[in-house]
């Protein structure tokens, strides 16, 4: 666990006050003392606040390096957060960008994280991940890609599920991701029954069981609900300034290298 800034205990007590500590639901309770994976929508930025909030220590949570490089973090907020493209004088927009990265910044790296990458670098959000559920820690990420899926969740990164087989390989033991629903507007996060490695199936149709399994338990948990408001990975004025990224995946990242 991290030491607590004044400033990180400050902006965290805001937090607190914006999103309430929300109720836990489990289809299955997780083990005590098995560190796991838990599979999360995003919605907007509330998927990751109450993750930094709520969920049960110890824990880690994956963020993309972009928005804790100081170089690039001002311009990743411009465009995956405020959607810049949109705007047709893009000068103020980009000020607060840099005002928010400023603000983020010491909150995010005092938050106990993983950066992750979509390059080679990626094997080091593999080995310190697979370090981390050796620390007994639980791993928090946000797999969604802009791809859509449905009202709920968007399809889903796969990659993630190869830490399953590293962690297997290190200790034998298989690793179980659960599938995370947040929904602010009732003041709950679901948790699904988990789906365990298999070390006897093939790594590529392994990231496809765990990642399919995942994204449509969420949509059935969401689907489950009492009608509430949805918040999506990406909201539609992405799609309208963003959309030849929705398949480009790699496209999308580039622009922030």
């Amino acid at each position: 666990m991290k030491k607590e800034t004044l400033y990180y205990k400050i902006m965290k007590g805001i937090a607190k006050i914006l999103f309430p500590k929300p109720k836990f639901t489990y289809e299955t309770l997780p083990e005590e003392n098995s560190p796991a994976v838990y599979l999360c929508n995003h919605a907007g930025m509330q998927g990751p606040c109450y993750a930094s909030l709520y969920f049960d220590e110890p824990k880690t949570i994956w963020l993309i390096n972009f928005i804790l490089n100081k170089e690039k973090n001002a311009d990743f907020i411009f465009d995956d957060f405020f959607f810049g493209r949109r705007f047709k004088h893009k000068g103020f927009m980009r000020l607060l960008a840099k005002i928010l990265a400023k603000i983020l910044y010491p909150v995010l790296k005092a938050t106990d994280h993983i950066c992750v990458y979509h390059d080679q670098k990626v094997l080091n959000t593999f080995r310190e991940s697979v370090s981390a559920l050796k620390e007994g820690k639980s791993i928090v990420i946000f797999p969604e890609c802009p791809t859509r899926f449905s009202p709920f969740v968007h399809d889903f990164y796969s990659g993630f599920a190869d830490i399953a087989r590293i962690y297997y390989n290190d200790t034998g033991k298989a690793l179980k991701f659960y599938p995370t629903y947040v929904c602010h507007d009732l003041h709950k996060i679901c948790v699904g029954n988990p789906i365990e490695y298999q070390p006897t199936v093939h790594p590529k149709k392994q990231r496809t069981i765990i990642s399919d399994y995942a994204r449509d338990k969420i949509h059935e948990m969401a689907s489950s609900l009492p009608k509430h408001k949805v918040v999506p990975f990406l909201p539609p004025v992405w799609y309208e300034y963003y959309g030849e990224f929705e398949n480009d995946h790699a496209g999308y990242w580039r622009l922030f290298e």
